[in-house]
């Protein structure tokens, strides 16, 4: 019989977790460098625009200005004051935390429970602006990709990519439909809302945006001024996108900037929830699968030649994307790195006050 003792602790059930989502992270990446081996052999023959680089990163980094700025006007909203250097601080260490492998949702996490720290009876609100910003992001990057598609500029997506623009406008509107029937009182108390609140798997998500949207009600500006950064935020990280592509395929074929627009917030989505650090992977093979559609939308007569060099070109410029983050990732570090016992010191006296913030 196993003796509590032999049980692993929460710290060996962590580290455990993590190695698993690295080995994720790894095999979709070695999957993905097979697959692409034979056009990746040729990239010495090709020019690097370090200009482009530049613009990518620089462009990364108003994007990020632009995100910080969205969960400040929610924290603010909520009446709980929060200057914007120190939103610029805890943006920035999410940032450096991401870069240390738990994710976007790690970043969030700890983002919150230092701003909680100075407001122990209001960590529940601290959480749902967190939970609502994340919502109003995927929504904002939805919107935008919809919206882009009705670009004459861009290529006609083939029937391999336009169920993706049907899923983008479909998100859109029923994140629209959504947000307007949450910000009214009497649906967010109504019966079925609480009723949906039950469900065994999404209940807890449903609980979490209606607490969320609660706060706000009465403040409609607050949610679309949110919104509207958040388009902004995500116009910019996919130009940052379509300049990584210019830094590394000159005389290539690769989509326009409207195609990056269109066809990458599914791939940005899919990244998000797929269970390894950061979407390491995910978000490549994502991207390398949408680079090959393009090229099929392009031409349906494509020839194996053709489609492998899309997917490898498509598995490139997310790899260079990612550098953009990991050059982010690493100022934040700074902020991580002297901000550890702040963290801790947090963490325990967010818990001890509330069961809200675990871990």
């Amino acid at each position: 019989m196993a003796t509590s003792a032999s049980k692993p602790t929460a710290s060996n059930r962590a580290l455990i977790i993590v190695v698993l989502k690295w080995l994720l992270a790894t095999a979709l990446l070695g999957g993905l460098f097979w697959l692409s081996r034979n056009s990746l052999a040729e990239l010495q023959n090709r020019q690097i625009l370090w200009s482009a680089f530049a613009i990518a990163l620089g462009i990364r980094f108003l994007s990020l200005l632009a995100t910080f700025s969205r969960w400040r006007l929610l924290v603010r909203g909520i009446g709980m004051p929060f200057s914007f250097r120190e939103t610029f601080r805890l943006g920035m260490l999410g940032e450096g935390c991401n870069l240390m492998g738990p994710g976007a949702v790690g970043g969030d996490l700890v983002k919150a429970t230092l701003l909680a720290k100075n407001h122990p009876k209001r960590i529940a609100s601290v959480m749902a602006t967190v939970f609502l910003d994340r919502v109003l992001g995927i929504w904002a990057l939805f919107m935008l990709g919809a919206f882009a598609s009705l670009s004459p500029a861009g290529t006609k997506p083939g029937p391999e990519l336009a169920w993706t623009v049907w899923v983008l406008w479909g998100g859109s509107l029923a994140g629209l439909i959504g947000v307007v029937l949450m910000l009214i009182p009497a649906f967010t108390h109504s019966r079925l809302m609480h009723w949906l609140t039950t469900w065994k798997f999404v209940g807890r998500i449903v609980k979490e945006l209606m607490d969320s949207i609660q706060l706000y009600q009465g403040k409609p500006q607050i949610v679309i001024g949110a919104a509207a950064l958040g388009l902004l935020g995500h116009f910019g990280f996919l130009a940052s996108f379509y300049f990584c592509a210019q830094s590394l395929h000159q005389g290539q074929v690769y989509p326009s900037f409207i195609d990056h627009v269109v066809g990458l917030p599914l791939p940005e989505a899919l990244s998000a929830a797929v269970p390894s650090p950061g979407g390491v992977g995910a978000l490549e093979g994502a991207v390398a699968w949408f680079y090959q559609q393009h090229q099929r939308s392009l031409d349906p007569n494509s020839t194996p030649e053709q489609l492998a060099n899309a997917l490898s070109n498509g598995l490139l410029t997310a790899l260079v994307y990612r550098l953009t983050t990991v050059v982010m990732g690493a100022i934040g570090l700074v902020y991580y790195l002297t901000s550890q016992n702040e963290i801790q010191k947090a963490r325990h006296d967010v818990a001890t006050d509330s069961n809200v913030l675990t871990g």
